[in-house]
């Protein structure tokens, strides 16, 4: 420990070092006390404003000011940070925290523990200090006892690590003329002790199967390093397979960890006390609201009276039948067991809230379909348990302007639907759901649906007839098999720009059956704003075996045989333990590939890649990048990368004007990719790439989006003029503004 002793004058040090090592003093001093285990500062010098002294301002100044801040403090959240104290002259804003470890474990490990933090940058403190306190941060100010707590939460983790002879070492930088200091953190790890023996007791009368499932997938091993979570984790472990297994009384003692002094190495010890075995008994079924059939809800559960309890089988039953679509709630419940019986059993009753089963409702449309900024309006119409079995039957009618930031309006007016920058979409859509299919995991649909579509230079309208099913494999695992009938034509008003045999053939005209499976993997922890987790899911396509072995189902139309393949893969991560620096990427890839050499009919336009839009390359508008050919053509091959940081604008903000400042997230963005007419033309240098800024706002239907973004590289520029950095900024360089409803990927 070191100690200064109090002085009659100012300290004229302009830096005081000092280290946590020595004994603390026996006698405490006026002033300022800093650290009881660390150190005594006294007599820090004071600098008075004497008010007489300071130049007055004038009156309509005076008045314009006390205005200022009345109208903050009436809208509420000025007024507390108006109201804030002033720290104390003798209060010291963290500078640097530094870390030195001699040891394995990463700095960010330790760094994440600390309470006591780095203060922002200048820019942010003087907004939180001088210009409205949501829009800044706050300044860090050293807090010996919460630098006391950090300390003892890095020597805890250590010990509960294996590192029993660790070392931590800490010296403290204060500098008195700037009123800032500096912390320096060493760490020395020496040996870590491993765990020698695991013994598991109380378990012998156990079931052979529940013996294995308890030891396999151990979580702590002999000779493995100790790591007091694992051990915690392990005991949870062993708990749930019991109550998994039946075992519903089970209890469990206390860990017993004991270290030789030898070797330092572990004996981890846990104890347990089974209980009796439990069955699932009776099942009671009560309507808070609404009735459906018995049946239909009992087949919705993956137990049976009889079977041996589990609690996850309980759980993903209620998840079976709020999935099921006619429930605005349904809930199981565990009554008092009955231990006269034998096997003792669990009586279980569930609890439901049936929906409205029919529905009629007008529909608002805002969305990023082909990767554009479209709105409309909808209609439509649900039967929740059509003619019984709680089949779902709805009817839906939309239409949709694209892309209207683009929409000429003085020209649409004028020139009605021929306008060429208005580009629209209208569909009716027939489904049947099926929500039991030979099992409670999957599902089968029937769909028939229409739509017309106007794009710049053609039109096209499709009629699908598609019969779907869809299995879920695992908690987080769907597969989809889709069959589709598919009729195409187009009407292509520019020929120069769209190619009708490149587009759908030269009768404009298809007839094509496409089976598709498709597998996909959902862990991310948000539906609308992940920061965390992954999306991946990947499909296979097939289109002309069946017309080819039954002949033509299209009346003699031309259909299209090829085989496709593509992919897509997000993941999210969170630069930190608050989620208000988040990294998210996402990359996608596939091709299409014809496969019968006298069949040259293209792959259908619906089937084909595109680029370009607010959720694809962000320097290009929607179905505006090609490498080769037209963009309105598409490609059929694709390659599309893109790289986000999403930072969170004001983390501790507040209401201003009505508006949640912690709502605001800023985002900087690369993307990266191109389509192909064919595979085999894939180049690096065809890649095109744009980076740009975004402003996100967090709404209950997903953040409003803003993204500006620049044409890095183009690769359809000739030489010399490609790269962003040959051309003028903001005179030849292109830049392209993007709104939207949700993330961008």
């Amino acid at each position: 420990m070191f100690w200064l002793p109090a002085r009659e004058s100012p300290l004229s040090l302009s830096e005081i070092e000092i280290s946590s090592i020595g004994e603390k003093p026996s006698h405490t001093s006026l002033g300022f006390f800093l650290m009881p285990r660390i150190f005594h500062v006294t007599n820090i010098r004071r600098q008075h404003i004497v008010q007489d002294n300071l130049p007055k301002a004038p009156l309509r100044l005076n008045i314009l000011v006390l205005l200022f801040l009345l109208f903050f403090m009436v809208h509420g959240s000025y007024g507390a940070a108006f109201a804030a104290q002033k720290p104390s002259s003798e209060s010291y804003e963290v500078g640097d925290i530094s870390f030195h470890i001699d040891g394995d474990t990463h700095e960010d490990v330790f760094r994440s523990m600390m309470q006591t933090l780095e203060s922002p940058a200048r820019f942010w403190t003087y907004m939180y200090k001088h210009v409205y306190q949501k829009f800044g941060a706050k300044p860090e100010y050293f807090d010996p006892i919460t630098f006391d707590s950090d300390v003892d939460r890095i020597k805890k983790y250590l010990s509960e690590h294996g590192y029993f002879h660790a070392v931590v070492d800490t010296a403290l930088h204060f500098f008195t003329a700037s009123h800032t200091m500096t912390i320096d953190i060493s760490i020395k790890e020496n040996r870590r002790s491993l765990v020698d023996t695991v013994k598991i007791a109380g378990l012998d009368s156990l079931p052979e199967d529940v013996f294995q499932k308890i030891y396999t997938g151990r979580l702590v091993k002999e000779k493995s390093p100790f790591v007091q979570n694992d051990v915690d984790n392990e005991r949870a472990r062993i708990y749930r397979i019991l109550l998994n297994n039946g075992y519903t009384t089970a209890t469990a003692n206390p860990i017993s960890i004991s270290r030789y002094l030898s070797t330092d190495n572990l004996t981890v010890m846990f104890a347990f006390h089974p209980g009796r075995r439990y069955v699932f008994g009776q099942i009671e079924i009560h309507f808070d609201k609404g009735e459906v059939q018995r049946d239909i809800v009992l087949r919705q559960l993956d137990f049976q009276p009889g079977e041996i309890y589990n609690e996850e089988k309980k759980s993903e039953s209620e998840q079976n039948l709020n999935a099921l679509g006619i429930f605005e709630s349904a809930k199981i419940e565990s009554l008092t067991p009955i231990d006269t019986t034998n096997p003792p059993m669990i009586p279980m009753r569930l609890v439901l809230r049936t929906r409205e089963l029919q529905e009629v409702s007008p529909e608002l449309l805002v969305d990023n379909e082909n990767e554009a900024f479209n709105t409309g309006i909808g209609v439509g119409y649900s039967n929740r348990n059509f003619y019984g079995d709680a089949r779902n039957f709805s009817t839906r009618l939309q239409f949709r302007l694209q892309s209207i930031q683009d929409l000429n309006w003085s020209g649409a007016i004028h020139n009605g639907f021929n306008e060429p920058s208005l580009l629209a979409r209208a569909d009716v859509q027939m489904q049947m759901i099926q929500p039991y299919f030979f099992s409670n995991k999957l599902n089968a649909s029937w769909t028939v649906s229409g739509d017309y579509e106007k794009q710049k230079y053609y039109l096209l309208n499709a009629l699908r007839n598609r019969i779907g099913f869809t299995n879920r494999f695992a908690t987080y695992t769907l597969g989809f098999l889709d069959w589709n009938l598919e009729r195409v034509a187009v009407d292509i008003k520019d020929t120069t720009r769209v190619s009708p045999e490149l587009f759908t053939g030269t009768r404009q005209k298809q007839f094509n059956s496409i089976l598709t499976f498709t597998l996909q993997r959902d862990k991310t922890n948000d539906v609308f704003s992940p920061t965390g987790g992954f999306f991946h899911t990947g499909s296979i396509e097939e289109a002309g075996v069946i017309p080819s072995l039954l002949g033509s189902l299209g009346g003699g139309l031309p259909y299209a045989q090829y085989y496709k393949l593509s992919f897509l893969g997000r993941q999210y991560f969170s630069a930190n333990e608050q989620h208000t620096f988040v990294w998210a990427l996402k990359l996608r890839g596939g091709f299409a590939k014809l496969y019968n050499s006298h069949n040259q009919t293209p792959v259908p336009p619906t089937r084909k890649f595109y680029a370009g839009g607010s959720g694809s390359v962000r320097g290009w508008k929607s179905r505006g990048l090609s490498a080769s050919g037209s963009p309105d053509e598409g490609g059929n091959a694709v390659i599309e990368g893109n790289i986000e940081t999403r930072i969170n604008l004001f983390p501790q903000g507040g209401s201003f004007l009505s508006i949640n400042t912690a709502n605001f997230w800023g985002v900087l963005f690369v993307d990266y990719g191109n389509v192909w007419s064919d595979v085999s033309l894939v180049r690096p240098r065809d890649i095109a790439i744009a980076a740009g800024v975004g402003l996100r706002y967090e709404t209950f239907v997903g953040p409003l989006r803003f993204d500006v973004g620049l044409r890095v590289y183009d690769p359809n520029e000739r030489a010399g003029q490609q790269w962003i950095f040959e051309k003028t900024l903001f005179t030849h360089s292109f830049s392209l503004i993007n709104f939207g409803i949700g993330q961008a990927f």
